[in-house]
């Protein structure tokens, strides 16, 4: 990681955590992230001190503020965000921080990957545990199944043969994924595809969620498979979000690993299961 990564990364974190420190504030007093009241039983404060709470969380959003101006001018120093991310309707400067700052597309040597660190790969694979040991620098593990990724002060992380959803998480495992960046894809970029009213949203969105509402093949819901047409609303707005922002991340792949002068491949599901798209 370059030292402009770096600091786009703790710009990221940092904004997060005034973000965090606003709504929890926010929540404490009964207040809308517009300023209005929330529609909640009374809440009952003096005067002086609903103003310093108030001040406590203009003071936070005004953070917030500061910080996005520094990620948009420190942004400017990155090829795939002048090139590319930068023209993409409905990617905003946040969005495309969370992305270049954890995203590593050296390592992302297939799209699959990305997929698959972004939360988005919904099947089996096998789970990663972190193992308390005194001695972490001659730990061998019990299961010859199992194998050790990293050596820490106090811990080992380990490889087994279990496996595990890869967009969810599962007890007594490490999560398979990035949970911020999973956040910021499916929650502020998939929203402000929808908003902007994105080619992303129009070419992939909308249909892909129409397509679903007559489709007969059964899907895992409440437990239970369920054809992709009675399964909720929600569940079918959430599978065509999350289809496409996979195909964002298709495009941005390419482009990215193109720009940084290294090969592109073929997904998994292309290349060897044969798939076009999956969501």
């Amino acid at each position: 990681m370059n030292a402009n990564t770096k600091a786009l990364k703790i710009l990221v974190r940092a904004r997060e955590d005034f973000q965090a420190q606003r709504k929890r504030m926010d929540n404490r007093i009964g207040r809308k992230a517009s300023g209005e009241d929330q529609d909640v039983d009374e809440r009952m404060f003096l005067a002086s001190d609903l103003e310093s709470f108030v001040d406590i969380s203009d003071a936070a959003k005004e953070q917030e503020k500061q910080i996005q101006r520094k990620l948009s001018k420190l942004l400017k120093r990155f090829d795939i965000y002048n090139e590319h991310l930068k023209g993409v309707k409905g990617v905003g400067p946040i969005s495309a921080a969370h992305i270049i700052s954890q995203v590593d597309i050296h390592i992302a040597k297939t799209v699959s990957k990305i997929w698959q660190y972004c939360g988005l790969n919904p099947s089996k694979i096998r789970g990663k545990k972190r193992v308390q040991t005194k001695k972490p620098k001659t730990y061998k593990p019990k299961n010859k199944g199992w194998k050790v990724l990293s050596r820490r002060d106090e811990h080992v992380i380990i490889l087994t043969d279990e496996r595990i959803r890869g967009d969810k998480l599962t007890a007594g495992f490490i999560s398979p994924y990035n949970k911020n960046l999973k956040t910021a894809l499916m929650g502020v970029l998939a929203s402000g595809f929808i908003k902007a009213q994105a080619p992303y949203a129009l070419d992939f969105y909308y249909p892909y969620k129409e397509r679903l509402e007559h489709r007969t093949d059964k899907v895992m819901h409440n437990g239970e498979k369920t054809p992709w047409e009675d399964v909720s609303k929600g569940h079918r707005d959430m599978a065509a979000k999350r289809y496409m922002i996979k195909m964002f991340l298709k495009d941005l792949y390419v482009v990215w690993r193109e720009l940084e002068g290294l090969d592109t491949r073929k997904s998994y599901q292309e290349q060897y299961l044969k798939h076009k798209h999956t969501a």
